[in-house]
Protein backbone atom coordinates (compact mmCIF):
# COMPACT_ATOMS: atom_id res chain seq x y z
CA UNK A 1 0.00 0.00 0.00
CA UNK A 2 1.63 2.56 -0.84
CA UNK A 3 2.12 6.08 1.65
CA UNK A 4 -1.28 7.91 2.90
CA UNK A 5 -1.79 10.72 1.36
CA UNK A 6 -1.87 14.00 3.18
CA UNK A 7 -4.47 16.35 3.91
CA UNK A 8 -3.78 19.70 2.49
CA UNK A 9 -4.39 22.56 5.58
CA UNK A 10 -7.45 24.42 4.91
CA UNK A 11 -7.89 27.66 3.34
CA UNK A 12 -8.41 30.91 5.32
CA UNK A 13 -12.12 31.79 5.17
CA UNK A 14 -12.84 35.70 5.81
CA UNK A 15 -16.95 36.76 5.67
CA UNK A 16 -17.37 40.78 5.03
CA UNK A 17 -21.49 41.01 5.74
CA UNK A 18 -24.00 38.65 5.67
CA UNK A 19 -25.22 36.34 2.80
CA UNK A 20 -27.99 38.66 1.17
CA UNK A 21 -25.64 42.01 1.02
CA UNK A 22 -23.12 40.58 -0.47
CA UNK A 23 -22.52 41.85 -4.48
CA UNK A 24 -21.96 38.94 -7.08
CA UNK A 25 -18.56 38.64 -8.43
CA UNK A 26 -17.82 40.50 -11.86
CA UNK A 27 -19.41 38.58 -15.28
CA UNK A 28 -16.40 37.76 -16.38
CA UNK A 29 -15.26 35.42 -13.45
CA UNK A 30 -17.98 33.54 -14.63
CA UNK A 31 -17.81 30.13 -16.88
CA UNK A 32 -21.07 29.08 -18.21
CA UNK A 33 -20.93 25.71 -19.85
CA UNK A 34 -24.09 25.00 -22.39
CA UNK A 35 -24.99 21.35 -23.75
CA UNK A 36 -27.44 21.31 -26.42
CA UNK A 37 -27.60 19.00 -29.58
CA UNK A 38 -28.65 21.87 -31.77
CA UNK A 39 -26.28 24.01 -33.20
CA UNK A 40 -28.12 27.19 -33.64
CA UNK A 41 -29.24 27.26 -30.24
CA UNK A 42 -25.92 26.82 -28.29
CA UNK A 43 -24.45 29.66 -31.17
CA UNK A 44 -27.25 31.95 -30.14
CA UNK A 45 -26.92 31.26 -26.22
CA UNK A 46 -23.17 31.31 -26.20
CA UNK A 47 -23.38 34.99 -28.50
CA UNK A 48 -26.01 36.23 -25.89
CA UNK A 49 -24.21 35.10 -23.12
CA UNK A 50 -20.52 36.29 -24.20
CA UNK A 51 -22.07 39.77 -25.29
CA UNK A 52 -23.37 40.09 -21.47
CA UNK A 53 -19.59 39.45 -20.18
CA UNK A 54 -19.44 35.60 -19.53
CA UNK A 55 -17.31 33.55 -20.50
CA UNK A 56 -18.52 30.54 -22.55
CA UNK A 57 -18.05 26.89 -23.37
CA UNK A 58 -20.15 24.74 -25.30
CA UNK A 59 -21.08 20.92 -26.15
CA UNK A 60 -22.88 18.58 -28.75
CA UNK A 61 -23.87 16.09 -26.08
CA UNK A 62 -23.73 15.11 -22.25
CA UNK A 63 -20.55 12.85 -22.77
CA UNK A 64 -18.51 15.67 -23.95
CA UNK A 65 -20.41 17.74 -21.61
CA UNK A 66 -19.21 16.18 -18.79
CA UNK A 67 -15.72 15.94 -19.94
CA UNK A 68 -15.22 19.75 -19.71
CA UNK A 69 -17.22 20.18 -16.59
CA UNK A 70 -14.31 18.23 -14.88
CA UNK A 71 -11.51 19.52 -17.01
CA UNK A 72 -12.70 23.43 -16.94
CA UNK A 73 -15.15 23.35 -13.67
CA UNK A 74 -17.46 26.02 -14.85
CA UNK A 75 -20.29 27.32 -12.20
CA UNK A 76 -22.87 26.99 -14.41
CA UNK A 77 -24.07 24.27 -16.29
CA UNK A 78 -27.03 25.05 -18.85
CA UNK A 79 -28.10 21.34 -20.69
CA UNK A 80 -31.07 20.79 -22.51
CA UNK A 81 -33.35 18.07 -20.78
CA UNK A 82 -33.97 15.98 -23.69
CA UNK A 83 -31.20 15.00 -25.94
CA UNK A 84 -30.00 11.58 -28.11
CA UNK A 85 -27.64 9.67 -26.42
CA UNK A 86 -27.08 10.83 -22.64
CA UNK A 87 -30.67 12.69 -21.41
CA UNK A 88 -30.34 16.50 -19.50
CA UNK A 89 -31.59 14.39 -16.20
CA UNK A 90 -28.22 11.95 -16.72
CA UNK A 91 -26.42 15.16 -17.48
CA UNK A 92 -27.78 16.57 -13.84
CA UNK A 93 -26.77 13.02 -11.74
CA UNK A 94 -23.65 13.02 -13.36
CA UNK A 95 -22.50 16.39 -12.95
CA UNK A 96 -23.87 16.51 -9.25
CA UNK A 97 -21.29 13.54 -8.50
CA UNK A 98 -18.10 15.24 -10.66
CA UNK A 99 -18.83 18.47 -9.19
CA UNK A 100 -21.59 19.06 -7.06
CA UNK A 101 -21.27 22.82 -6.27
CA UNK A 102 -21.58 23.98 -10.51
CA UNK A 103 -25.62 25.02 -10.57
CA UNK A 104 -27.22 23.04 -13.34
CA UNK A 105 -29.76 25.09 -15.37
CA UNK A 106 -32.38 22.59 -17.44
CA UNK A 107 -34.07 23.88 -20.73
CA UNK A 108 -37.34 22.08 -22.24
CA UNK A 109 -40.21 22.05 -23.76
CA UNK A 110 -43.07 23.05 -22.92
CA UNK A 111 -43.85 19.35 -23.62
CA UNK A 112 -41.38 18.07 -20.84
CA UNK A 113 -42.72 20.22 -17.92
CA UNK A 114 -42.79 16.86 -15.86
CA UNK A 115 -39.26 15.87 -16.67
CA UNK A 116 -38.43 20.16 -15.61
CA UNK A 117 -40.00 19.39 -12.40
CA UNK A 118 -37.85 16.27 -12.13
CA UNK A 119 -34.86 17.52 -12.89
CA UNK A 120 -35.75 20.34 -9.83
CA UNK A 121 -36.27 17.46 -7.19
CA UNK A 122 -32.37 16.19 -8.56
CA UNK A 123 -31.67 19.61 -7.09
CA UNK A 124 -31.26 21.45 -10.91
CA UNK A 125 -30.85 25.05 -9.87
CA UNK A 126 -33.31 26.23 -12.23
CA UNK A 127 -35.48 25.40 -15.88
CA UNK A 128 -36.46 27.79 -19.02
CA UNK A 129 -38.89 26.83 -21.69
CA UNK A 130 -37.79 26.99 -24.97
CA UNK A 131 -37.21 28.79 -27.20
CA UNK A 132 -34.96 30.68 -24.72
CA UNK A 133 -35.44 34.47 -24.66
CA UNK A 134 -32.69 36.60 -23.03
CA UNK A 135 -34.78 38.18 -20.13
CA UNK A 136 -35.52 34.77 -18.94
CA UNK A 137 -32.23 33.26 -19.71
CA UNK A 138 -30.79 35.99 -17.67
CA UNK A 139 -33.25 35.65 -14.66
CA UNK A 140 -32.21 32.67 -14.40
CA UNK A 141 -28.75 32.95 -14.64
CA UNK A 142 -28.59 35.53 -11.55
CA UNK A 143 -30.86 32.75 -9.26
CA UNK A 144 -28.26 30.47 -10.09
CA UNK A 145 -25.37 32.86 -9.47
CA UNK A 146 -27.07 33.76 -6.50
CA UNK A 147 -26.69 30.20 -5.46
CA UNK A 148 -23.75 29.40 -5.89
CA UNK A 149 -22.31 32.15 -4.27
CA UNK A 150 -24.86 31.73 -1.01
CA UNK A 151 -24.27 27.80 -0.68
CA UNK A 152 -20.21 28.37 -1.28
CA UNK A 153 -20.50 31.07 1.55
CA UNK A 154 -22.40 29.01 3.41
CA UNK A 155 -20.21 25.97 3.08
CA UNK A 156 -17.12 27.85 3.93
CA UNK A 157 -18.91 29.23 7.21
CA UNK A 158 -20.10 26.20 8.13
CA UNK A 159 -16.47 24.54 7.70
CA UNK A 160 -14.79 27.51 9.70
CA UNK A 161 -17.39 27.04 12.48
CA UNK A 162 -16.78 23.46 12.17
CA UNK A 163 -12.75 23.48 12.60
CA UNK A 164 -13.71 26.04 15.55
CA UNK A 165 -16.42 24.36 17.68
CA UNK A 166 -15.00 20.85 16.82
CA UNK A 167 -13.76 19.62 20.08
CA UNK A 168 -16.30 20.90 21.83
CA UNK A 169 -18.47 19.01 24.27
CA UNK A 170 -21.60 18.99 22.39
CA UNK A 171 -20.21 18.31 19.25
CA UNK A 172 -17.97 15.38 20.56
CA UNK A 173 -21.26 14.17 22.61
CA UNK A 174 -23.49 14.06 18.97
CA UNK A 175 -21.18 12.28 17.03
CA UNK A 176 -20.48 9.54 20.13
CA UNK A 177 -24.70 9.34 20.40
CA UNK A 178 -24.77 8.43 16.59
CA UNK A 179 -22.07 5.92 17.22
CA UNK A 180 -23.92 4.34 20.42
CA UNK A 181 -27.20 4.57 18.18
CA UNK A 182 -25.56 2.55 15.24
CA UNK A 183 -23.89 0.13 17.64
CA UNK A 184 -26.33 -0.92 20.00
CA UNK A 185 -30.07 -0.26 18.27
CA UNK A 186 -31.96 -1.62 20.19
CA UNK A 187 -29.89 -4.14 22.56
CA UNK A 188 -30.17 -1.95 25.77
CA UNK A 189 -33.80 -2.08 25.66
CA UNK A 190 -34.15 -5.48 24.69
CA UNK A 191 -31.46 -7.66 26.97
CA UNK A 192 -30.86 -4.94 29.77
CA UNK A 193 -34.29 -5.63 31.88
CA UNK A 194 -34.23 -9.31 31.42
CA UNK A 195 -30.43 -9.51 32.30
CA UNK A 196 -31.41 -7.88 35.53
CA UNK A 197 -33.76 -10.33 35.87
CA UNK A 198 -31.74 -13.68 35.68
CA UNK A 199 -29.02 -12.24 37.60
CA UNK A 200 -31.18 -12.29 40.36
CA UNK A 201 -32.53 -15.53 40.06
CA UNK A 202 -28.94 -17.25 39.00
CA UNK A 203 -28.15 -16.02 42.58
CA UNK A 204 -31.07 -17.11 44.45
CA UNK A 205 -30.26 -20.32 42.69
CA UNK A 206 -26.75 -20.91 43.64
CA UNK A 207 -27.69 -20.43 47.16
CA UNK A 208 -30.48 -23.31 46.80
CA UNK A 209 -27.62 -25.18 45.87
CA UNK A 210 -26.23 -24.85 49.81
CA UNK A 211 -29.30 -26.37 51.18
CA UNK A 212 -28.93 -30.16 52.09
CA UNK A 213 -30.28 -33.07 50.09
CA UNK A 214 -27.89 -33.00 47.55
CA UNK A 215 -25.46 -35.43 45.87
CA UNK A 216 -22.08 -33.85 46.31
CA UNK A 217 -20.76 -34.55 42.76
CA UNK A 218 -24.33 -33.43 41.82
CA UNK A 219 -24.15 -30.13 43.64
CA UNK A 220 -20.76 -29.54 41.94
CA UNK A 221 -21.63 -29.78 38.36
CA UNK A 222 -25.04 -27.96 39.35
CA UNK A 223 -22.94 -25.07 40.69
CA UNK A 224 -20.35 -25.63 37.58
CA UNK A 225 -23.06 -25.28 35.20
CA UNK A 226 -24.51 -21.88 37.04
CA UNK A 227 -20.69 -20.46 37.42
CA UNK A 228 -20.54 -20.71 33.73
CA UNK A 229 -24.10 -18.87 33.34
CA UNK A 230 -23.76 -16.06 35.75
CA UNK A 231 -20.60 -14.84 34.03
CA UNK A 232 -22.01 -15.40 30.69
CA UNK A 233 -24.67 -13.39 31.70
CA UNK A 234 -22.29 -10.53 33.97
CA UNK A 235 -20.22 -10.27 30.56
CA UNK A 236 -23.58 -9.19 28.84
CA UNK A 237 -24.75 -6.84 31.36
CA UNK A 238 -21.05 -5.17 31.30
CA UNK A 239 -21.38 -4.76 27.63
CA UNK A 240 -24.70 -2.95 27.93
CA UNK A 241 -23.27 -0.91 31.52
CA UNK A 242 -20.34 0.17 28.96
CA UNK A 243 -22.84 1.35 26.29
CA UNK A 244 -24.51 3.50 28.86
CA UNK A 245 -21.16 4.52 29.89
CA UNK A 246 -20.24 5.58 26.83
CA UNK A 247 -23.37 7.48 25.69
CA UNK A 248 -22.69 9.89 28.95
CA UNK A 249 -21.11 13.27 28.97
CA UNK A 250 -18.02 13.24 30.64
CA UNK A 251 -15.44 16.28 30.99
CA UNK A 252 -11.76 15.48 28.89
CA UNK A 253 -9.49 13.20 30.93
CA UNK A 254 -5.96 13.01 30.03
CA UNK A 255 -3.58 10.23 30.77
CA UNK A 256 -1.75 7.17 30.00
CA UNK A 257 -3.56 4.94 27.90
CA UNK A 258 -2.98 1.58 26.94
CA UNK A 259 -3.58 1.26 23.00
CA UNK A 260 -3.79 -2.53 23.22
CA UNK A 261 -6.50 -2.33 26.47
CA UNK A 262 -8.34 0.16 23.91
CA UNK A 263 -8.30 -1.73 20.85
CA UNK A 264 -10.06 -4.66 23.08
CA UNK A 265 -12.57 -2.63 24.42
CA UNK A 266 -13.61 -1.30 21.14
CA UNK A 267 -13.70 -5.03 19.92
CA UNK A 268 -16.21 -5.50 22.43
CA UNK A 269 -18.04 -2.95 21.72
CA UNK A 270 -18.26 -3.55 18.16
CA UNK A 271 -18.95 -7.37 18.06
CA UNK A 272 -22.38 -7.41 18.03
CA UNK A 273 -22.21 -5.05 14.95
CA UNK A 274 -19.24 -6.98 13.42
CA UNK A 275 -21.46 -10.17 13.11
CA UNK A 276 -24.25 -9.26 12.04
CA UNK A 277 -22.25 -8.01 8.96
CA UNK A 278 -20.74 -11.33 9.11
CA UNK A 279 -16.81 -9.63 9.34
CA UNK A 280 -13.96 -10.94 10.53
CA UNK A 281 -11.94 -8.49 12.78
CA UNK A 282 -8.24 -9.43 12.68
CA UNK A 283 -6.24 -7.30 15.66
CA UNK A 284 -2.57 -7.32 16.15
CA UNK A 285 -1.20 -5.07 18.77
CA UNK A 286 1.99 -5.01 19.74
CA UNK A 287 2.27 -5.37 23.77
CA UNK A 288 5.52 -3.82 24.07
CA UNK A 289 4.50 -0.43 22.42
CA UNK A 290 4.36 2.57 25.00
CA UNK A 291 1.39 4.42 25.93
CA UNK A 292 0.11 7.39 25.22
CA UNK A 293 -1.20 10.77 26.60
CA UNK A 294 -4.76 11.14 26.06
CA UNK A 295 -8.60 10.91 26.82
CA UNK A 296 -9.38 7.21 26.45
CA UNK A 297 -12.85 7.61 25.89
CA UNK A 298 -12.04 10.19 22.80
CA UNK A 299 -9.65 7.67 21.58
CA UNK A 300 -12.21 4.65 21.49
CA UNK A 301 -14.53 6.96 19.74
CA UNK A 302 -12.16 7.26 17.32
CA UNK A 303 -11.64 3.56 17.25
CA UNK A 304 -15.10 2.73 17.08
CA UNK A 305 -15.83 5.34 14.26
CA UNK A 306 -13.13 4.01 12.26
CA UNK A 307 -14.30 0.69 12.16
CA UNK A 308 -18.25 1.56 11.64
CA UNK A 309 -16.77 3.41 8.70
CA UNK A 310 -15.02 -0.23 7.67
CA UNK A 311 -17.94 -1.84 8.09
CA UNK A 312 -20.42 0.53 5.81
CA UNK A 313 -17.59 0.01 3.00
CA UNK A 314 -17.43 -3.35 3.02
CA UNK A 315 -21.35 -3.71 3.47
CA UNK A 316 -21.54 -1.42 0.69
CA UNK A 317 -18.90 -3.36 -1.82
CA UNK A 318 -20.16 -4.83 -4.88
CA UNK A 319 -22.49 -8.20 -4.01
CA UNK A 320 -25.32 -10.11 -5.23
CA UNK A 321 -28.03 -7.00 -5.35
CA UNK A 322 -29.30 -6.98 -8.86
CA UNK A 323 -31.37 -4.37 -10.86
CA UNK A 324 -33.80 -6.29 -13.41
CA UNK A 325 -32.58 -7.58 -16.43
CA UNK A 326 -29.23 -8.32 -15.01
CA UNK A 327 -27.02 -11.24 -15.08
CA UNK A 328 -26.51 -12.71 -11.02
CA UNK A 329 -23.24 -10.63 -9.76
CA UNK A 330 -20.59 -12.47 -7.79
CA UNK A 331 -21.11 -12.96 -4.05
CA UNK A 332 -19.70 -9.92 -2.15
CA UNK A 333 -15.91 -10.89 -1.10
CA UNK A 334 -15.75 -11.84 2.43
CA UNK A 335 -15.65 -8.63 4.80
CA UNK A 336 -12.25 -8.34 6.56
CA UNK A 337 -10.69 -5.35 8.88
CA UNK A 338 -7.40 -5.31 10.09
CA UNK A 339 -6.72 -3.05 13.17
CA UNK A 340 -3.00 -3.23 13.95
CA UNK A 341 -1.31 -1.11 16.63
CA UNK A 342 2.85 -0.69 16.48
CA UNK A 343 5.65 1.47 16.79
CA UNK A 344 6.84 3.41 13.78
CA UNK A 345 10.47 3.37 13.88
CA UNK A 346 10.88 5.97 10.93
CA UNK A 347 8.58 8.48 13.39
CA UNK A 348 9.15 6.84 16.98
CA UNK A 349 5.29 7.33 17.38
CA UNK A 350 2.85 4.80 18.02
CA UNK A 351 0.89 4.49 14.97
CA UNK A 352 -3.43 2.47 14.76
CA UNK A 353 -4.06 0.96 11.25
CA UNK A 354 -7.52 0.09 10.47
CA UNK A 355 -7.40 -1.32 7.18
CA UNK A 356 -10.44 -3.02 5.22
CA UNK A 357 -11.24 -4.81 1.94
CA UNK A 358 -14.08 -2.53 0.94
CA UNK A 359 -15.59 -0.36 -1.69
CA UNK A 360 -12.16 2.31 -1.72
CA UNK A 361 -13.25 6.19 -2.08
CA UNK A 362 -13.06 7.35 -4.79
CA UNK A 363 -9.48 9.71 -5.75
CA UNK A 364 -12.09 12.91 -6.31
CA UNK A 365 -13.41 12.35 -2.28
CA UNK A 366 -9.87 11.21 -0.87
CA UNK A 367 -8.98 14.88 -0.46
CA UNK A 368 -12.63 15.72 1.46
CA UNK A 369 -13.23 13.10 3.95
CA UNK A 370 -12.39 14.46 6.77
CA UNK A 371 -13.97 17.99 5.85
CA UNK A 372 -17.03 18.81 8.11
CA UNK A 373 -20.85 17.55 6.96
CA UNK A 374 -18.88 16.08 3.85
CA UNK A 375 -20.13 12.25 3.51
CA UNK A 376 -20.19 9.65 0.28
CA UNK A 377 -23.12 7.92 1.85
CA UNK A 378 -27.04 7.88 0.86
CA UNK A 379 -29.03 10.31 3.11
CA UNK A 380 -29.91 9.02 6.48
CA UNK A 381 -27.04 6.79 6.44
CA UNK A 382 -24.74 9.75 8.05
CA UNK A 383 -24.07 13.39 8.20
CA UNK A 384 -20.72 13.72 7.41
CA UNK A 385 -19.15 14.45 11.09
CA UNK A 386 -17.95 10.64 11.93
CA UNK A 387 -14.49 11.51 9.99
CA UNK A 388 -14.26 15.30 11.11
CA UNK A 389 -14.78 14.39 14.45
CA UNK A 390 -11.77 11.64 14.22
CA UNK A 391 -9.90 14.37 12.91
CA UNK A 392 -10.44 17.16 15.74
CA UNK A 393 -10.32 14.61 17.93
CA UNK A 394 -6.60 13.39 16.59
CA UNK A 395 -5.72 16.63 16.29
CA UNK A 396 -6.37 17.99 19.68
CA UNK A 397 -3.89 14.32 20.80
CA UNK A 398 -1.16 16.20 19.23
CA UNK A 399 -0.92 13.39 16.47
CA UNK A 400 -2.31 12.93 12.86
CA UNK A 401 -4.57 10.68 10.73
CA UNK A 402 -3.98 10.32 6.86
CA UNK A 403 -5.95 8.08 4.86
CA UNK A 404 -5.05 6.00 1.55
CA UNK A 405 -7.15 4.24 -0.51
CA UNK A 406 -7.98 3.87 -4.10
CA UNK A 407 -11.65 3.23 -5.62
CA UNK A 408 -12.86 -0.89 -5.46
CA UNK A 409 -9.35 -1.53 -3.40
CA UNK A 410 -10.22 -0.97 0.02
CA UNK A 411 -8.88 1.74 2.41
CA UNK A 412 -6.26 2.18 5.47
CA UNK A 413 -6.56 4.82 7.93
CA UNK A 414 -3.46 5.58 9.87
CA UNK A 415 -3.70 7.20 13.46
CA UNK A 416 -0.38 8.35 14.83
CA UNK A 417 -0.01 9.45 18.20
CA UNK A 418 3.22 10.62 20.39
CA UNK A 419 3.73 8.40 22.93
CA UNK A 420 3.71 9.27 26.68
CA UNK A 421 7.17 10.20 28.59
CA UNK A 422 8.10 6.63 29.81
CA UNK A 423 9.73 7.85 32.82
CA UNK A 424 6.27 10.15 33.87
CA UNK A 425 4.35 6.76 33.13
CA UNK A 426 6.37 5.21 35.30
CA UNK A 427 6.21 7.30 38.46
CA UNK A 428 2.25 7.70 38.07
CA UNK A 429 1.86 3.70 38.61
CA UNK A 430 -1.48 3.14 39.26
CA UNK A 431 -2.74 6.77 37.86
CA UNK A 432 -3.08 5.19 34.32
CA UNK A 433 -6.36 6.28 32.65
CA UNK A 434 -8.45 2.84 31.93
CA UNK A 435 -11.48 2.23 29.78
CA UNK A 436 -14.69 2.22 31.99
CA UNK A 437 -15.00 -1.30 33.57
CA UNK A 438 -18.21 -1.49 35.53
CA UNK A 439 -17.59 -5.10 36.39
CA UNK A 440 -19.06 -6.00 39.74
CA UNK A 441 -16.31 -6.66 42.24
CA UNK A 442 -18.23 -8.78 44.90
CA UNK A 443 -17.06 -12.31 44.51
CA UNK A 444 -19.89 -15.30 44.60
CA UNK A 445 -19.77 -18.46 47.12
CA UNK A 446 -18.42 -21.43 45.56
Amino acid sequence: MSDPCNRSAAAEISHAGTLEDRPLRTRNSWTILVIDDEPDVRDVMAISLEDAGYKTLSAANGESGLKLLASHKPQILITDIKMPGMSGLEVLKQARHIRPETQVIVTTGFADIKKAVTALQHDASDFITKPVDDTTLHLALKRAMERYQNQKELADYTRLLEQTVLNQEKILHQEKMMSLGRLAASMVHEINNPLSGILNYIQLMIRLTEKPDWDDARRARFKDYLAIIYQETRRCADLVSGLLQFSRKSSLQFGPVDICELIEYSRMLCQHRLELAQITLEITCDPKIPRVSGDANQLQQCLINLIFNAIDAIEASPGAELNEGEALAPARPAGRILLKADMEEATDLVRVRVEDNGKGIAPNDLPRIFEPFFTTKQDGHGVGLGLSTVYGIIEHHNGTITANSDKGQGACFTIRLPAEDRDAGEMQGTGDVKMNDTRATEETSG
